[in-house]
């Protein structure tokens, strides 16, 4: 989803032929309430034509949000394999002009204080003046209304995207993005501390730069961080690589005492922990820019990402998945492989048990 150099030319070409974002193809409207229809089993993909997936379940029902288009739509839906048939809601329509009316990229909806906040990344039309924006929603809905609180900054006002927040025990409100220490480029991933949901505290602390052959096929990239805790244990889970090729893939931080501010606190992984998948049963190229969420019940823990069909290094072709991944004995995450699109897969433990009998 990111570029310079001859990348970003090939994006205004792209531009200049009518695209609006090198996401995918703006999809129809729907409306109504959520899709009931229960499956006991869901196959990949669970939405066309999306990138860089947000999914997290509440209240009963699934919530996905992705890059699209001009704006942030949100589905529901009350099963899994059902969001590619779900409605969707628009909580955010861009302007037509102004700062953030261009390049809608990765929104997250994160539940702090009793409020919903979308963070998502977005432009003028130019790249290189790529920010980070805030809604906050009126009331306790996922869907919302949302307001528009403005831009999240800190002060190197430099090139930021793909924005998470994760709250530590004490409370403690943080942010992670992908962003250039100067134009143009690399991508490298920052934490910055919150003084409340829509303010940075303090300079940005770099806590990882693409340095290994996997993180610079294609570009020099580290973006899509996401935060996984477990046992005490902090890991940050993250993108590398160019988007559009089929090396795009997962990395892992370990944070080694707790210190998330101290850039030596965070371990990078030597090798991948998610890539592409070459099988008798199918191909998956360029899994990436993760989401992490829980089933229904708590018990599992599921991987969300967008990946393809096939390897070429194009902006087309991907979709959203979702399986679920385990733990080793070390503690440490195993994302096993990229399952191929068509497989027959187990609904989340919790879902499960609310489908009708004989349901497949």
């Amino acid at each position: 989803m990111r570029r310079n150099g001859i990348q970003t030319i090939a994006l205004i070409l792209g531009l200049w032929l009518g695209a609006v974002s090198p996401a995918s193809p703006p999809l129809p409207p729907a409306t109504g309430p959520a899709t009931t229809r229960s499956v006991a089993t869901f196959r990949n993909p669970i939405l066309e034509g999306g990138a860089d997936p947000w999914l997290f379940y509440h209240d009963g029902a699934y919530y996905l949000t992705c890059t699209h288009g001009r704006g942030i739509d949100v589905w529901k839906s009350a099963s899994l394999g059902d969001l590619s048939h779900a409605p969707r809601r628009r909580i955010w329509r861009a302007p037509t002009d102004g700062p953030a009316s261009q390049h809608i990229w990765a929104p997250e909806i994160h539940h702090i204080d009793g409020r919903w906040y979308v963070y998502f990344a977005a432009d003028d039309g130019n790249d290189a003046n790529h920010r980070i924006y805030v809604l906050q929603s009126a009331g306790g809905d996922p869907l919302g209304p949302y307001v528009f609180k403005g831009k999240v900054s800190d002060p190197s006002d430099q090139w930021a995207i793909d924005p998470t927040v994760f709250e530590k025990p004490d409370a403690t409100l943080y942010m992670i993005w992908s962003g250039w220490p100067a134009p143009p480029g690399p991508q490298n991933l920052y934490i910055a501390q919150m003084s409340n949901p829509w303010t940075i505290r303090g300079r940005r602390v770099e806590i990882s730069s693409p340095t290994l052959d996997w993180e610079m096929r294609g570009w020099r990239v580290n973006e899509g961080p996401e935060v996984l805790c477990r046992n005490g244990k902090i890991f940050l889970i993250y993108s590398a690589s160019g988007a559009t090729g089929p090396d795009y893939c997962l990395g892992m931080l370990s944070n080694s005492d707790g210190d998330v501010l101290n850039g030596h606190s965070w371990v990078k992984s030597p090798q991948p922990v998610f890539h592409r998948y070459l099988g008798s049963d199918g191909n998956v190229f360029g899994p990436g820019h993760c989401g992490l969420f829980r089933s229904p019940d708590g018990t599992e823990d599921w991987i969300s990402y967008h990946g393809r069909e096939n390897n070429d290094t194009t902006w087309i072709g991907r979709s959203i998945r979702a399986q679920k991944f385990t733990w080793t004995r070390e503690g440490l995450p195993d994302f096993g492989r990229p399952i191929p699109a068509g497989v027959s897969l187990p609904v989340p433990s919790g879902e499960r048990e609310n489908q009708p009998k004989g349901a497949r």
